[in-house]
């Protein structure tokens, strides 16, 4: 794994209306394949260290934090923060750098986001891998929030977890108190939501992790931003997956740790089952987890986009385009 990073090539702010600034930054070679980075939460922004998963001299990298997330203004919005606005982000950068079609990479949500605008704009992705995919279904955020599914892997963390609310068995009651406790005006109040819901997630994604408070100020947005989209059903991007997935074209790797606890494999080798197509390829890491700190997530994810460019190097815009 080379730990020099694709170089530097500039940074863009995008605004694409309802008072929103995007922050893309670009690198490795202006005449390599284009990839666009899409980051997880959703609302978690874009890490220089997600930069050693791409060779520097076969592709030009598109960094974007969504709405909210990472250097995009404002931080932490909500107001104008769902998928159809994410989409349609896309779309603009796209237009914007003039950019027929591009490869996709992502990861957790990043990765649901990847699929679905891959299956909505089929036409204007060629090749994608995901990770660590997040199936919205009401089985997977019952087993990521309530108490009969993850919840029995980490008793403990959830413990903590639930601590800041009083037990209810109605996940949109609990989601709606922490909901609250996330906008609470009282500073020690919203910290300490913060940090029981980014050190939950935390567990699911790297057991064994402790989260520092150093990350309380990034986390509030991150926290907030992903509860708004599990409080709305993450905007209906489950049934859209559902009822587009077969439009498909892209060559679609999706790399799913073994022990995933954020998603899954069970849930979403079910999905894939029922709604994928010969164009989506779903393989299980084994001693994988949901985060890409993970050695064997880290590895598995490298070589997939290393391969992804071996089969895009030889071939001209006009002829990747119609592939």
């Amino acid at each position: 794994m080379s730990q020099v990073l694709p170089a530097f090539i500039r940074r863009d702010w995008v605004d694409v209306g309802d008072g929103q600034l995007l922050h893309l930054a670009q690198y490795g070679n202006p005449n390599g394949i284009t990839v666009l980075y899409l980051h997880g939460g959703p609302g978690g922004g874009c890490m220089s260290d997600e930069l050693k998963l791409f060779d520097e001299n076969s592709y030009r990298i598109l960094m974007l934090d969504q709405r909210g997330g990472g250097r995009s203004r404002p931080k932490g919005d909500i107001r104008h923060n769902n998928l159809q606005a994410l989409l349609a982000d896309i779309e603009t950068v796209r237009g914007l750098l003039n950019i027929p079609c591009w490869c996709v990479v992502g990861g957790s949500y990043g990765a649901t986001l990847g699929f679905i605008y891959s299956a909505l704009f089929p036409h204007r992705v060629m090749s994608q891998v995901l990770w660590g995919l997040f199936v919205p279904s009401d089985e997977a955020v019952a087993w990521l929030y309530g108490a009969n599914g993850a919840a029995n892997l980490f008793p403990q963390e959830y413990l903590a977890f639930t601590s800041l609310q009083d037990f209810t068995p109605c996940l949109d009651t609990f989601l709606a108190g922490y909901r609250k406790g996330l906008h609470a005006p009282d500073i020690n109040t919203l910290n300490a939501h913060v940090y029981q819901w980014l050190s939950w997630e935390l567990a699911l994604s790297l057991p064994g992790t402790k989260l520092p408070n150093t990350e309380l100020p990034f986390g509030k947005s991150l926290a907030q931003i992903e509860l708004h989209f599990a409080y709305h059903q993450y905007f209906n991007s489950y049934e859209i997956m559902c009822e587009n997935a077969s439009e498909i074209t892209a060559k679609t790797v999706i790399l799913q740790g073994e022990m995933d606890w954020v998603c899954p494999v069970m849930i979403g080798e079910r999905f894939i089952s029922e709604y994928g197509n010969e164009q989506i390829h779903y393989s299980v890491v084994k001693g994988g987890y949901h985060a890409l700190a993970n050695g064997k997530m880290h590895e598995e994810v490298v070589y997939a986009v290393g391969e992804m460019a071996v089969s895009y190097t030889h071939l001209t815009l006009p002829t990747i385009c119609s592939v």
